[in-house]
C-alpha cells in the first residue's frame, strides 16, 4: 500500500470522526504556564523560570499509550530512548545517557540501578513528568550533567474542609507486539481533613515480535502495590506518609552487555523488587516571611536475583565446551532527606534554600555458581559447583548539598535566576572478600576511600521583549561524582577503577519563544562542555579482554531544538518539532558513542470542543546516523506512523460513569528499522531489532471520589 494512501486516508478518518473540534497548545486542553514545578526546587510557575522544562501530562501519558515512562518522554524534542530490550529502557538527554540524567521519585533520589529506574514505574501510576533539559546540578548535586527527569505520582485530592467521599479507577491495556495486559487499580478518598489512594496493578509480556522475527528473552512480569495517605490539619499545612512495593520478575535482557551476542547468553532479572516508603510535610504561606516549608524522609531496599546461563563453544564444534550458570544477588539500600524553605522578599522576589542527604549502601555480589563441562562430542563430562559466597566487598556512600536560589523580577519584563549549591560526596569499600585476588590488587591504602567536592551554580535570565516574545539565555556548570558500581565494584566483563575522578562541565543555552493565541514556535541552541569524561575503554585483565571506564577524554556536545505549532479552534493542533546533536571528543577528535540522530515529528491532534472524541497521528522521521564512535556501526534512517482515536463515554452518554476508551496502532507500516541507541556489547554491534506493528487498547473507569 502507497505511504501517501496511507497518510491521506487517515487524515481524511480522523477529520470525518473529530468534525469541528477545536483546541489548545498542548493539545491536551492544559494549561502548563500555570504549573508549579518542583524540579526547579523553587516552586515557581514554569512561564517565570529561566531554564528549558519540558511537563508532561497524565493526559499526554494516557491518550499516547505510553507503556513506561520512557516513552512519554520520547516525544520531547532532545530526548531520545535507550534500549536494553524488553522492559529495560531509559531516556538519553540531549546526547547524555541515563547516568548523567538522574530520576527522581516525587523529588527523592532514585539510586543504585538506573538501567531499571524506568522499569519499576507504571505509567497508570503517573500524575505528571517534569523534565529539566540541560544541567541542574545547581539545584539537585551529581549526576544531573544532561539533564533530569521527576516523576510525579498520583494521590488524592485535599481532604481538608471536605466532607468524607470515596472512589475507585479501574486502568487496563493491551498492546499486541508482545502480548503485553497491565492492570491496575486505585481506592482513593478523602474527607475531615484526610485524604489516601491506595493502588495495585500487574503487567505481562511475552517476547516482542518485530518485522524480522521474535526477540527472544524480552518478556517480563509485574505485579506492585502502591500506598499515599496524607493529613491537613490546615489549609496550608500538609503531612504526607507514602510507600510501594514493585516486583519485577522473568525479565528478559536480549541487548545489554554481553546478551544476546557470542557467546550465547540468556540473562533474567528474576526478580527485581524494590520497597520503599516515605514521609513528608509542606507548609504554605507560614507568616509573612515564608511561602514554603518542606521537609522529605525517604527510604528505599533494592533486591536483585540476575540469573544469567552462557554457553561457551569448543573451537571447531557446534557442541558448547561449558555452560556457565551464575546467580547473582545484586542489592542496594538507601535513602536520604531533604529540607527546604522558600522566604518572600518582596512582590517580585524569593529566596530558596536547603539541603539534601542521601546515603547508598551496595551490598556485595553473592554469587552462585554451576559449570557443567562436555566434551567435543557434547556429552557432559564434569560438573563443578564452588561454594555459594559473596565475591566483593559492600561499599558506601554519603552525599551531602547544600543549595541557594535566588529569583528576581524586575517590572515584569526581566525574571533573573541565581542558584549556588555545594556537594561532599563521600565513598568507600570494604577490605574484604575479594574473590579474584587480581580485583584486590587493584586497590591500596589510597584508594579505598575518596571525597569528591564539587561547587555549581546556574544563571539564568529570561526578557519578555512582549506579551509574545522572550528570549532566554542560561549558564550553568555540572559535575558528575563517582558512583559505587564505576569506582568499586566489578561484573561480567567490567573492571572497577578506584582512581575515577568526578566530570565536570560547563554549559550554555540560547532560546527564543514566541507565542499568540494560534502559533507557538520555540527554538533552543545549546552547547555543554564535559571534561574528565568517563569513557568505557577496552583494556587487557589477566590476559582477557575487558571494560573499565576510565577519565580520558573531554567532549562538547552542540545541540539545536525547535517546536512549532499551529492552533486551529478551541482544542486541535497541528506540530511539528524536532531536534540535531552533535558530540565529540575533543582530545580523540572521535565522536562520542550512543549519539542520537537527527529526529523530526509530524503531527496532527484533533479533539472536540466538548471533548467527547479525539485522535492523533504522528510521523516520526529519524536520519541516518553516520558520525560515529570506535566500535559502533552505522544505523540507517526510518519514518514511523502512530495513530490513535479515543472517545470519552461519559459525555457521550449522560448517565455513564467516567470512561475513557483509546485505540491505537503504533509503527503503523511495520517498518524494520534499529534505533542507533539501542544497546549492545562492545557499543553498539550486537543491536536488535524494534517492535513491528503494534495495536494498543486502554480503557480507564472511574467512580465517586476518583471522577475529577
Amino acid at each position: 500500500m502507497n505511504l501517501k494512501f496511507i497518510l491521506i486516508s487517515l487524515l481524511c478518518f480522523l477529520t470525518i470522526l473529530i468534525h469541528g473540534q477545536v483546541n489548545d497548545t498542548s493539545g491536551f486542553n492544559i494549561d502548563l504556564e500555570q504549573i508549579e514545578v518542583s524540579a526547579s526546587r523553587t516552586g515557581s510557575s514554569i512561564d517565570k523560570l529561566p531554564l528549558t522544562i519540558d511537563i508532561i501530562s497524565r493526559t499526554h501519558v494516557v491518550e499516547n499509550q505510553s507503556v513506561t515512562a520512557v516513552e512519554a518522554l520520547h516525544r520531547i524534542p532532545g530526548i531520545d530512548l535507550q534500549s536494553d530490550g524488553g522492559l529495560t529502557s531509559t531516556p538519553v538527554i540531549r546526547g547524555l545517557s541515563r547516568e548523567r540524567a538522574p530520576v527522581l521519585i516525587d523529588g527523592n533520589s532514585f539510586v543504585g540501578g538506573r538501567i531499571r529506574t524506568y522499569a519499576l514505574i507504571d505509567p497508570f501510576q503517573i500524575d505528571r513528568l517534569e523534565v529539566i533539559k540541560g544541567p541542574a546540578s545547581a539545584f539537585w548535586g551529581s549526576d544531573a550533567v544532561g539533564g533530569l527527569v521527576n516523576v510525579i505520582t498520583r494521590k488524592a485530592e485535599s481532604g481538608y474542609g471536605k466532607d468524607f467521599k470515596i472512589g475507585a479507577s479501574l486502568f487496563g491495556g493491551f498492546q499486541s507486539v508482545n502480548n503485553h495486559l497491565r492492570s491496575r487499580v486505585e481506592v482513593e478518598g478523602r474527607g475531615a481533613g484526610f485524604d489516601f489512594l491506595f493502588g495495585g496493578g500487574l503487567r505481562n509480556a511475552e517476547n516482542t515480535m518485530t518485522p524480522e522475527g521474535e526477540i527472544p528473552n524480552s518478556q517480563f512480569e509485574s505485579n506492585y502495590f502502591d500506598w499515599n495517605v496524607g493529613y491537613s490539619p490546615a489549609e496550608n499545612h500538609r503531612i504526607e506518609i507514602s510507600g510501594k512495593y514493585f516486583k519485577n520478575d522473568n525479565v528478559g535482557f536480549p541487548g545489554g552487555l554481553g546478551a544476546p551476542g557470542p557467546p550465547v547468553r540468556v540473562r533474567l532479572f528474576s526478580p527485581d523488587e524494590q520497597t520503599g516508603v516515605n514521609l513528608s510535610y509542606r507548609g504554605k504561606n507560614i507568616g509573612k516571611k515564608f511561602e514554603t516549608i518542606g521537609l522529605n524522609l525517604y527510604s528505599k531496599r533494592q533486591r536483585l536475583h540476575i540469573d544469567m546461563i552462557t554457553n561457551v563453544f569448543f573451537e571447531g564444534t557446534n557442541n558448547p565446551n561449558r555452560i556457565l550458570h551464575p546467580k547473582l544477588d545484586v542489592d542496594v539500600d538507601f535513602g536520604g532527606a531533604k529540607a527546604f524553605a522558600i522566604l518572600k522578599q518582596g512582590p517580585h522576589s524569593k529566596f530558596t534554600l536547603g539541603v539534601d542527604y542521601l546515603r547508598e549502601h551496595r551490598f556485595g555480589t553473592f554469587r552462585d555458581l554451576v559449570v557443567d563441562i562436555f566434551n567435543p562430542k557434547g556429552e557432559q563430562v564434569n560438573k563443578i559447583e564452588p561454594p555459594d559466597a559473596q565475591i566483593q566487598p559492600d561499599s558506601y556512600s554519603n552525599s551531602i548539598g547544600l543549595f541557594v536560589v535566588e529569583e528576581i523580577n524586575i517590572k515584569d519584563k526581566l525574571d533573573i535566576l541565581l542558584a549556588l549549591r555545594y556537594d561532599n560526596v563521600s565513598t568507600n569499600i570494604e577490605s574484604e572478600p575479594f574473590f579474584i585476588p587480581a580485583i584486590a590488587n587493584l586497590y591500596n591504602e589510597d584508594n579505598m576511600s575518596d571525597s569528591d567536592n564539587a561547587i555549581t551554580g546556574n544563571l539564568g535570565l529570561k526578557y519578555h521583549v512582549s506579551d509574545e516574545f522572550e528570549l532566554t539565555a542560561n549558564l550553568a556548570n555540572s559535575f558528575r561524582g563517582t558512583d559505587l558500581f564505576s569506582k568499586y565494584h566489578f561484573a561480567d566483563g567490567l573492571l572497577p577503577n578506584p582512581s575515577l575522578d568526578p566530570e565536570r562541565g560547563f554549559f550554555y543555552e540560547l532560546a527564543g519563544k514566541y507565542q499568540n493565541s494560534d502559533v507557538y514556535l520555540g527554538i533552543n541552541f545549546y552547547q555543554n562542555s564535559l571534561t574528565n569524561l568517563f569513557v568505557p575503554v577496552n583494556v587487557d585483565f589477566e590476559g582477557t579482554p575487558a571494560i573499565q571506564n576510565q577519565n580520558v577524554g573531554e567532549a562538547k556536545i552542540t545541540g539545536f531544538e525547535y517546536q512549532l505549532s499551529y492552533k486551529f479552534g478551541i482544542l486541535s493542533n497541528v506540530y511539528l518539532n524536532g531536534s540535531f546533536i552533535s558530540g565529540k571528543n575533543t582530545v580523540s577528535d572521535n565522536y562520542l558513542p550512543f549519539i542520537p540522530a537527527a529526529r523530526n515529528t509530524l503531527g496532527l491532534r484533533l479533539r472536540d470542543k466538548l471533548n467527547k472524541y479525539f485522535g492523533g497521528l504522528e510521523v516520526d522521521l529519524t536520519g541516518t546516523q553516520d558520525k560515529l564512535a570506535p566500535g559502533e556501526r552505522e544505523t540507517e534512517g526510518y519514518t514511523l506512523i502512530n495513530v490513535n482515536v479515543g472517545l470519552h463515554l461519559h459525555k457521550m452518554v449522560k448517565e455513564f460513569p467516567y470512561a475513557k476508551f483509546i485505540l491505537g496502532i503504533d509503527n503503523l507500516a511495520d517498518k524494520s528499522y534499529q534505533s542507533h541507541l539501542f544497546r549492545g556489547a562492545p557499543a553498539n554491534v550486537t543491536k536488535f531489532f524494534a517492535p513491528g506493528r503494534s495495536v494498543n487498547a486502554t480503557l480507564i473507569l472511574k467512580f465517586g471520589a476518583a471522577n475529577r
